[in-house]
């Protein structure tokens, strides 16, 4: 048995005179004229095979196979408008490039990612991780959509501040040296700004120092650190459990502030909605 195809607009007409009450109301509504309205309403009629309307004085109401079929109808457009609004937004979004400074802390980010995708479920992301200059110089080749970079200097970061954090000497705690040998220093292997920074420091106070560990993760040189075995130049939240900041004990020379930044591609609504998610939490570095 076949059944007719009908128009979401006889469908949406129909629920709008039940909703506003009439046939006057809807039309006023629906910026249609009465009759318009009614030709509609007999046409479905007629597409259905049954009345939908009887009359009641000078009203109309529905009947018990209107009142059925209204709830039918609310759920065909109802699943028509989220099907074509899905369609859209995959369209629209596409995939979110997204880059990450090395010194932002791991955990923040995933847990930001998470939540966008659990409220925009055809969201694809893609999410990789280095060096600030290298991040920057990617986003203004359109590389990326969204960048999270750090600098040592104001004037050196590019685009809107997100957070400014002072660099500190962390050790073990109770953590000794003297002076009198070369001070041990976990380090991030490779471009890392925190080791050219605390490098320099030392250099400028001509502090004898040696890099006894490095590693590519941070898990790995605050390990060394906790264990004793020597301490790292890192943002002040970096400090845990087992570690504390040491530079003002120890008389280290001071470090300067590290700044957290926000890049986002301008009209890329995906983009910019998960930029305000990063702006309404703590973006830590570390």
């Amino acid at each position: 048995m076949s059944y007719p195809n009908i128009s979401s607009e006889l469908l949406r007409t129909f629920i709008a005179v039940v909703e506003y009450d009439g046939f006057i109301r809807a039309s006023e509504k629906l910026h249609k004229t009465q009759s318009t309205v009614s030709q509609q309403i007999r046409k479905l009629e007629n597409e259905v095979g049954v009345s939908l309307f009887q009359a009641q004085g000078r009203k109309r109401q529905l009947t018990s196979a209107g009142e059925m079929f209204l709830g039918y109808a609310r759920r065909i457009l109802a699943l028509q408008d989220d099907a074509l609004s899905s369609l859209q937004f995959t369209h629209a979004v596409n995939e979110i490039r997204i880059g990450v400074s090395q010194g932002v802390a791991d955990e923040v980010i995933p847990e930001v990612l998470a939540s966008f995708c659990r409220s925009h479920p055809c969201a694809r992301i893609n999410v990789e991780t280095g060096y600030s200059p290298d991040l920057n110089a990617a986003y203004d080749r359109g590389e990326f959509d969204l960048v999270l970079t750090l600098s040592l200097a104001e004037l050196d970061g590019r685009g809107e501040l997100l957070k400014l954090e002072p660099l500190a000497w962390i050790g073990a705690e109770a953590w000794e040296w003297g002076g009198h040998r070369e001070l041990p220093l976990a380090m991030i292997n490779g471009q890392c700004q925190f080791r050219q920074a605390g490098l320099a420091a030392l250099d400028s106070a001509e502090v004898s120092r040696k890099v006894v560990y490095t590693s590519s993760s941070f898990q790995g040189v605050m390990a060394a650190v906790r264990s004793g075995l020597a301490v790292t130049p890192r943002p002040q939240s970096a400090a845990s459990a087992g570690t504390e900041l040491v530079g003002e004990r120890l008389g280290l020379p001071a470090l300067p502030n590290v700044f957290c930044w926000l890049r986002c591609k301008p009209g890329l609504n995906s983009a910019e909605v998960l930029a305000d998610m990063l702006r309404a939490v703590s973006v830590t570095v570390r």
